[in-house]
């Protein structure tokens, strides 16, 4: 999937077009880059040459691999702004008009109905590459609250943890597992839009912290936030976030606490597909997966 647009999130990456000879399924396996393609290829009538006709087909695969395969983070909810409102503590679960289950409708069908096979991409937006790039963020599409550009000024997961830090429930039962510390305003501008202050917080405050890291190359991080974030709205009702701090950042963003949870995801038999449209010779990436998720500590 392109970040040209939202619409072209929810659509298949369908930029180049095959030869006829090249139709039906192709299987990678269980990586998704062009050596992967030509290996499956080897052997076949069909070529990279045939698939991709107008060229360039490294950087096609790429983004075949990138953004049509996984399932985009902004797929989930719909939209950029209620991916930020929600990250960082507002949003229509908190602040709409609508009841709770009407607002989480849509998230708690794909934790019914995908959560557990599909891959979840890291959040990526169309709307901030130009902004990022002019503003320091660099060259990427990413939120402020989660930007994993090691090359960017303004990057903000060097040490590759992120956290939420929930303060109510929708429901009775609130697990009050942390105590909230203190948070330096500074480190969160683009979610409290404060340029420089400090909050110190008693402890006595009630909040839920739950967090996990990742190394490098981990292509299930984006499941993680998801069940780290949205996961636990829909089904503990956990909202809201610590004051002057965003809901859910990385952790340089995010207050200091005394304890979070710790919470992680892996995926199995991970199996990668690339389409060839028998008529328009279009083609598009999917992917199998299953996914387990769990408490690490």
């Amino acid at each position: 999937m392109t970040k040209i647009s939202i619409s072209a999130l929810t659509m298949a990456l369908l930029i180049r077009r095959s030869d006829a000879v090249c139709e039906g399924d192709i299987s990678l396996g269980s990586t998704c880059d062009l050596a992967a393609l030509e290996t499956a290829l080897s052997g076949s009538t069909c070529t990279i040459d045939l698939l991709f006709p107008e060229g360039d087909a490294a950087t096609a695969v790429q983004e075949l691999c990138e953004y049509d395969a996984p399932t985009q983070f902004v797929e989930i909810q719909g939209t950029y702004q209620l991916d930020q409102r929600s990250m960082n503590g507002g949003g229509d679960v908190k602040d709409g008009e609508n009841t709770f289950d009407i607002d989480v409708a849509r998230v708690k069908r794909f934790i019914d109905n995908e959560m557990n096979d599909q891959v979840i991409a890291w959040p990526e937006y169309a709307q901030k590459e130009e902004y990022n790039l002019a503003n320091g963020y660099g060259d990427n599409g990413y939120m402020p609250n989660f930007n994993i550009d090691p090359d960017a000024e303004k990057g903000s997961c060097k040490l590759n943890t992120a956290m939420c830090c929930f303060v109510e429930s929708q429901f009775a039962d609130f697990d009050d597992n942390s105590d909230i510390c203190r948070h330096d305003l500074s480190k969160s501008p683009q979610s409290n839009h404060i340029k420089s202050a400090w909050s110190v917080f008693s402890g006595d405050e009630s909040s839920h912290c739950v967090g996990f890291t990742w190394e490098d190359g981990d292509i299930y991080k984006g499941n993680t936030l998801f069940y780290t974030s949205l996961y636990q709205t829909v089904v503990n009702g956990y909202m809201g976030n610590v004051p002057g701090a965003p809901m859910c950042a990385c952790v340089e963003q995010m207050p200091v606490v005394t304890k979070a949870d710790c919470v992680t995801s892996t995926g199995s038999d991970l199996r990668y597909t690339f389409s060839v449209d028998k008529d328009t010779g279009d083609v598009s990436a999917s992917h199998s997966v299953a996914m387990t998720y769990g408490d690490c500590g």
